[in-house]
């Protein structure tokens, strides 16, 4: 069961990521967390560095799509800003939600990467989904919505166990 929670590597920020390794992984489509995974939540300022993460990609042949159980609203100006797709209101830790936004970018599972910092929603259903997934430290737990919070308590009677069990800031290439 905890293979099921289990990423392939565990990153400290976004930003520590190499978009070449991504590419030396064989990666081509990248599905993005929003919320505490590229900024904070509810926000729509982007850390200096994690805009200059996206502006990378493109020279990798490496593609991003915005994955969130947010509504359109909230993902457009992001998605535009950041010159990515978004697939809004994923429905995640369900598969369909990855899935639909795989097809819709036009991407093959066995080269898609999940990128998020909740166990119970991001790495789970990129399980579920048959997709790889890297899971990321919060970017702040100073506030986030309500559900969140419960998720949170969950992670944390397993959470240990996956970390222990995941390499840290580096992949193993």
């Amino acid at each position: 069961m905890l293979k099921l929670f289990r990423p392939i590597a565990y990153f400290e920020a976004l930003a520590l990521i190499k978009p070449a390794d991504l590419q030396a992984l064989g990666y081509r489509l990248l599905l993005l967390d929003v919320d505490n995974t590229i900024t904070t939540w509810n926000n729509q300022q982007l850390a200096p560095e994690v805009e200059q993460w996206f502006t990378q990609l493109s020279r990798y042949d490496l593609q991003a799509c915005l994955l969130s159980n947010n509504s359109a609203e909230r993902l457009q100006g992001l998605a535009n800003h950041l010159g990515v797709a978004f697939y809004a209101k994923a429905r995640k830790p369900l598969p369909a939600g990855y899935r639909r936004a795989i097809q819709q970018m036009g991407g093959q599972p066995a080269r898609t990467l999940m990128l998020g910092d909740q166990l119970l929603t991001d790495i789970l259903g990129a399980s579920l989904a048959g997709l790889d997934s890297v899971l990321l430290r919060p970017i702040s737990l100073a506030q986030e919505f309500r559900w969140t919070y419960v998720n949170r308590r969950i992670e944390k009677l397993f959470i240990k166990k996956v970390l222990a069990i995941t390499p840290h800031n580096h992949f193993n290439l």
